[in-house]
């Protein structure tokens, strides 16, 4: 053959040269790997895992057994345990240098310290939900300058539509008054006024021009009256006096009674007051926890005083309850206290259970009674002596009984309701024979049914309306049965006009509602005191609401036209 092949590289060749480059070339640098912990999956799989625990947590407990504040308690636990997981891992976990790491510690440390200090004051509302008022906001400016009201006290009277205690002169909520606008959004209620308030959970007494409620004013607590119609302070009563816990908020919590001529008021620290009504010109004042050597409650004292007779009755407490106490109306000096004041002679560590109810007045077998829901329990009492005649034990651990109890038609049955696990009873009480004293035994209890917290239910034609832990509720009182419950209100206050509810949102808004055994209606509403937390019960008079919250009380016309 003539000529050669075309000349072409061997594989033997190739990997020679492979082999010289590789033995002449540096190495390339591999990327480096992180342990699992140090990389990014711990932080995202610890958000997802809290964030889905608390989805689900919220999404299956609409309406727990012990309301709400449990789970957000259980959230705002499981949200903080997830920051400080994340804080850990990036801390000594991460593969951040050190460097890197204290500088960005030593800003989330000065930011959390900086944030804290700022914060002036911490309140909750009643599903343990927090607010923070900051330093730098002003705090309201208050009416200073008052007057005295026009009239003597031979012209003085109180109508049958005026409001002269806590939730009406028989402390039912129910109010008498005339026909009111069904629809705010097309015909709005005119405001009358708007002022800035003293903080406090007071309601309003209201009596011909004169709306008197209490308030705190920087280190003082006082008793204010303004005028209805424009909302001017007319008088001003205060004396030293402070209350604060967090929880409970700051302020006196107690509603003046007007009587006669005079204004009754219990302070947060038991200061009890007797005033002019027209002017506000001390009459007597005494500290009845102070004069009894006793303790306060965990919230202070907050039950209203009642008029009995001669009399003025309040509710200092006791270690097992039964601790009510009569002072002489025109001169503060005691007429009778209960037995249950003497308990504290004996107990090594007293607590008090005056609980947060007020006392009532109730005709039970054909016999005047003051009954009191404390926070062991019922009781009746002789309205002229004070002596136990019957108790029914309704308590919990901590002694937070508040809703009024409510008289059933029949005049012997009492339906009570609490929160904190114990839930509504049905209460007989059985005047005396010739065989027993008097009796009060359990018709029915549901600890799951109306959990009145902080607000008072209703009675209306055989049916009980109230809040259930924040949601609307009705029941049969005489079976414990649920009709409905639907609307959820949070922990407000309800009042009935016209067969109608007038419900005080806990966020501020009012609402009109029509009700029946069979279900509720929201006819209207609309937003009266915004950014609030409302706890404090509305007056109705005359077609006319006032509202107040810690920081401003308003007047809204809502009378028909």
């Amino acid at each position: 053959m003539n000529g050669s092949p075309p000349s072409q590289p061997t594989s033997d060749a190739a990997s020679q040269n492979t082999a010289e480059t590789a033995e002449t070339s540096p190495v390339a640098e591999q990327p480096k790997k992180h342990h699992w912990l140090r990389s990014w999956g711990v932080p995202v799989i610890t958000l997802v895992v809290y964030s889905l625990a608390i989805v689900l947590i919220r999404a299956f407990n609409q309406d727990p057994f012990y309301g709400m504040a449990v789970v957000n308690l259980i959230t705002f636990s499981l949200g903080g345990a997830m920051v400080i997981t994340l804080i850990g891992w990036f801390a000594f976990a991460s593969y951040f240098s050190r460097r890197t790491v204290m500088i960005a510690l030593a800003i989330l440390l000065a930011a959390s310290v900086g944030w804290a200090g700022s914060v002036k004051m911490v309140r909750f509302d009643g599903d343990m939900v927090p607010t923070f008022t900051y330093r730098w906001e002003q705090p309201p400016e208050l009416q200073e300058k008052a007057g005295e009201l026009v009239g003597n006290r031979e012209t003085f009277e109180i109508r049958p539509e005026d409001a002269p205690a806590f939730r009406g002169v028989n402390r039912d909520g129910i109010v008498q008054g005339p026909a009111l606008k069904q629809d705010w959004q097309a015909n709005p209620p005119q405001e009358l006024w708007r002022t800035s308030v003293g903080e406090g959970y007071s309601s309003m007494a209201i009596v011909g021009n004169a709306l008197i409620t209490m308030e705190q004013r920087d280190e003082n607590e006082a008793v204010t009256c303004y005028d209805i119609n424009t909302g001017k302070l007319q008088w001003i009563h205060s004396y030293p006096g402070r209350f604060y816990e967090a929880m409970g908020g700051l302020g006196p919590r107690a509603t003046p009674t007007i009587h006669d001529g005079f204004v009754y008021s219990m302070g947060a620290n038991g200061d009890v007051c007797c005033l002019d009504f027209f002017t506000g010109e001390e009459i007597w004042q005494r500290n009845v926890l102070k004069d009894l050597g006793i303790p306060n409650l965990t919230w202070a004292m907050s039950s209203s005083p009642l008029i009995v007779g001669e009399t003025v009755v309040v509710n200092p407490g006791a270690p097992n309850g039964n601790g009510l106490m009569a002072l002489d109306r025109s001169t503060g000096e005691t007429v009778w206290k209960s037995d249950g004041l003497a308990d504290y002679k004996a107990a090594e560590s007293p607590s008090n259970y005056a609980g947060y109810s007020s006392p009532v007045l109730m005709t039970i077998g054909d016999m005047e009674q003051l009954v009191i829901f404390d926070g062991d329990g019922l009781s009746g009492h002789n309205a002229s002596t004070g002596e136990l005649l019957w108790h029914f034990k309704h308590h919990h651990g901590a002694g937070v009984n508040v809703a009024q109890p409510i008289l059933l038609e029949n005049g012997h049955q009492i339906l009570i309701s609490a929160s904190y696990g114990t839930g509504s009873a049905l209460v007989e009480v059985t005047a005396p024979t010739d065989d027993s004293g008097w009796k009060a035994e359990k018709v029915w209890h549901e600890a799951g049914l109306l959990r009145s917290k902080f607000s008072n239910p209703i009675y209306h034609e055989g049916t009980v309306y109230g809040l259930d832990e924040g949601i609307l509720m009705a029941i049969n009182p005489e079976t414990g049965k649920k009709l409905w419950k639907k609307g959820r209100f949070g922990h407000g206050q309800v009042l009935l006009v016209n067969g109608q509810l007038l419900i005080m949102a806990e966020d501020g808004d009012l609402v009109l509602g029509d009700i029946s055994p069979d279900t509720f209606r929201e006819v209207t509403r609309m937003t009266v005191l915004p950014d609030s937390r409302v706890w404090n019960p509305q007056t109705l008079v005359d077609g006319i609401v006032y509202v107040r919250d810690d920081k401003e009380m308003a007047a809204f016309d809502l009378k028909a036209d």
